[in-house]
């Protein structure tokens, strides 16, 4: 037991001695340090007789406390009630971490925080839900839905705090006068993070939201350069059938010869007939000048259909491959923020949503200035 108790000890005396005693005896000296004009230090109880013999009787050791495993679980044994403190301040912990103490609204100035507050408070968010019940994705849509004046909301859990983030609904943009060319127009509509403008006067700010055709950059000396990223949301659906064929090569190769004559103007098969009653073909054709005849060879390459069943799992991953190649195609340089699938059998056919946020550059010129963009 004496290996796991630790004391605390006080020197007065020489400071050269107390170094020499504690290299001689290797003594595992620890937080050593002088307070008081006496070094004081922790010390295994079982080398406090190989300390005190090291110092040879120069100096004066003094107990200033003790501690360790063995004489706490002494104590315990002694008084087991007292670990009912620590467990009991453990539970309670774990109990108020796995609930939410706080909820607070951010945002540009307009959105309603107060009903805001109220509809989440009527749906289960409020200070004391348990974190375990909350679907942040479907109260974030909820709150969107049921709050009237908002583009969107979200809500973000963090710890023991909810967050959620909203953004006003879209108003009617400000139509720039006739004589005003070679502005930047949104070319869709969209919640906007950044506006970087090298040339001309910016119209809208970072928290607002556009609509497509909105006019964002006036130009300055009939030009306008800039770029205005905003977050832009899609909405893709497809749907595959749950049975299918899919067909492939089986490796299997033939090939066949036809001619055409002028008297006959038609291709004629020259030897066995087609080898697979279904097929690739790939032909090359040779003519020949003089005879007005021409030669075609076929080669054949076996197909083999196979009918397959296919799983939601599939259908989720294709439509996610699908809805990327859409977004890539038709926001080159966007950056994919968040996506979610949802997926559904509606009688033979699997039907897939893909709900997909983004930011992108919206920035666009219209024809008829010299805006570059």
């Amino acid at each position: 037991m004496a290996e796991g108790i630790w004391l605390r000890l006080g020197y007065r005396g020489p400071g050269e001695r107390f170094w020499q005693a504690v290299a001689a005896g290797g003594a595992r000296a620890q937080r050593i340090g002088r307070k008081g004009g006496e070094l004081q230090f922790d010390l295994p109880l079982a080398e406090l007789g190989a300390l005190r013999r090291a110092l040879g009787g120069e100096g004066r050791l003094h107990l200033l406390g003790v501690g360790g495993w063995p004489l706490a679980l002494r104590a315990l044994r002694r008084r087991p009630w007292r670990l009912a403190w620590p467990v009991a301040a453990l539970v309670l912990y774990i109990l108020a971490a796995g609930r939410v103490w706080q909820v607070a609204v951010t945002g540009p100035q307009g959105i309603p925080t107060a009903r805001i507050l109220r509809e989440a408070s009527a749906l289960g968010l409020k200070p004391g839900a348990p974190r375990a019940g909350i679907d942040a994705f479907r109260l974030g849509q909820e709150i969107g839905l049921q709050v009237p004046g908002l583009i969107f909301a979200a809500v973000r859990l963090d710890g023991v705090r909810a967050v959620i983030y909203a953004a006003p609904a879209l108003t009617p943009p400000e139509a720039l006068p006739p004589a005003a060319r070679g502005a930047l127009f949104a070319g869709e509509r969209g919640y906007v993070t950044r506006v970087v403008v090298l040339r001309g006067l910016p119209l809208v700010r970072a928290g607002q939201t556009v609509v497509r055709g909105e006019p964002l950059v006036a130009p300055r000396a009939g030009e306008s350069r800039g770029q205005v990223f905003a977050r832009v949301w899609r909405r893709l659906t497809y749907r595959f059938p749950v049975d299918g064929e899919r067909t492939y090569r089986s490796g299997r190769q033939a090939t066949r010869w036809y001619i055409s004559t002028p008297w006959r103007r038609q291709w004629t098969r020259v030897g066995p007939p087609e080898p697979f009653p279904e097929a690739r073909r790939a032909v090359r054709i040779w003519r020949i000048p003089l005879a007005s005849v021409e030669v075609a060879r076929y080669t054949y390459v076996e197909l083999r259909t196979l009918k397959v069943v296919l799983s939601p799992r599939y259908a989720e991953l294709r439509a996610t491959s699908l809805a990327l190649a859409t977004v890539e195609r038709t926001m080159p340089g966007a950056e994919l923020l968040a996506l979610r699938t949802q997926v559904r059998r509606i009688g033979g056919d699997f039907r897939v949503e893909v709900a997909i946020e983004a930011e992108t550059d919206i920035a666009h010129a219209k024809a008829g200035g010299s805006t570059q963009d």
